[in-house]
């Protein structure tokens, strides 16, 4: 299984997938309104503004930062195949950025410690696939040197650490991407962005249009300080669900987590238990296509009834 869940074609199938890592709070209920709203008002009909002027005012009023270093592109992916050099990624990491080279994080009890080396590097932060974290010491370290650093946020706005965007005002090096993908449960609705003096490049290699019509409508009258409260809301929400997780009886091994998903290694090789879970409906994200893993670990995102699918592991194993 590789990145992007269930497949579907002429309608999604009714799984319960704990292999894509989305908000546990689900979509905002005025995001559903607002593509009602713009369904109504025909704004499929009319092309997007080039310019993406109001996209970029949301986003700027949502992590108060100047409009000019923002960049707008066809979800994170887009912006990630924009760039043009291949830097070092720690392992293991999310699969899609390109790599110059790779170096292995350190595996240590129920946890992997990233560390940055080389003169660029490129990682996500909080790490796709072991939910742990970059030091924040680590990243002004350096970038003090003068070294490059790609951070992919993806996941940071629902998670227990803080951005490193305050960074772009005082470093040139950095380049942060992010998505509201995961952050507001909308994969469906492509919406990426980048924080840094490196957008304007990035947005120049980009093609005309990449953003629909309807999704400019939702956030061009999305309030950021509704988003922001739905933010503050999901991180409350994620520390109740790391601790239940950390008190919950399990017949396997489950790493330290600060993001919506979890690593976990299991006796048998997991795609011999998602075969297993698939039966009752459930399905995991196996390790294929991350280096670093063993072909017993998999990542389980926190959704509200997890417990349900630990207990049928518990009850497989």
């Amino acid at each position: 299984m590789r990145h992007g869940g269930v497949e579907w074609y002429k309608e999604p199938e009714n799984i319960n997938d704990f292999s894509v890592n989305l908000n546990p709070l689900g979509t905002p209920k005025v995001i559903h309104e607002l593509i009602l709203e713009g369904i109504k008002k025909h704004v499929y009909e009319y092309y997007p503004p080039q310019n993406y002027k109001k996209l970029k005012e949301f986003i700027a009023e949502l992590y108060n930062v100047d409009e000019d270093i923002i960049g707008v592109f066809n979800g994170a992916s887009e912006a990630i195949r924009l760039i043009d050099k291949e830097c070092y990624v720690p392992e293991p990491n999310f699969s899609e950025y390109k790599r110059g080279d790779v170096y292995l994080a350190v595996e240590k009890d129920d946890r992997f410690y990233y560390y940055l080396t080389g003169n660029c590097v490129i990682t996500s932060n909080p790490v796709n696939p072991t939910g742990s974290y970059i030091l924040e010491n680590e990243i002004v370290n350096f970038l003090s040197s003068g070294r490059e650093l790609i951070l992919d946020e993806s996941f940071v706005d629902i998670s227990l650490i803080s951005s490193s965007i305050k960074y772009t005002k005082e470093f040139n090096n950095i380049l942060v991407i992010s998505s509201f993908t995961k952050s507001l449960s909308i994969p469906g609705l492509r919406l990426g962005f980048t924080i840094g003096r490196q957008s304007r490049v990035l947005e120049e290699r980009a093609p005309p249009w990449r953003v629909n019509s309807l999704v400019y409508y939702v956030f061009a009258n999305l309030d950021p300080k509704e988003v922001k409260d739905f933010f503050r809301k999901t991180r409350d929400v994620l520390r109740m669900l790391i601790d239940e997780l950390r008190t919950t009886k399990k017949k396997f091994r489950a790493y330290e987590t600060v993001a919506p998903f979890f690593l976990a290694e299991f006796p048998i090789p997991t795609h011999k238990l998602n075969e297993m879970l698939r039966v009752y409906g459930f399905q995991i994200r196996d390790p294929e296509g991350f280096v670093g893993l063993r072909v017993t670990h998999g990542r389980i995102s926190l959704k509200n009834n997890f417990k349900e699918l630990i207990a049928l592991i518990n009850s497989i194993l």
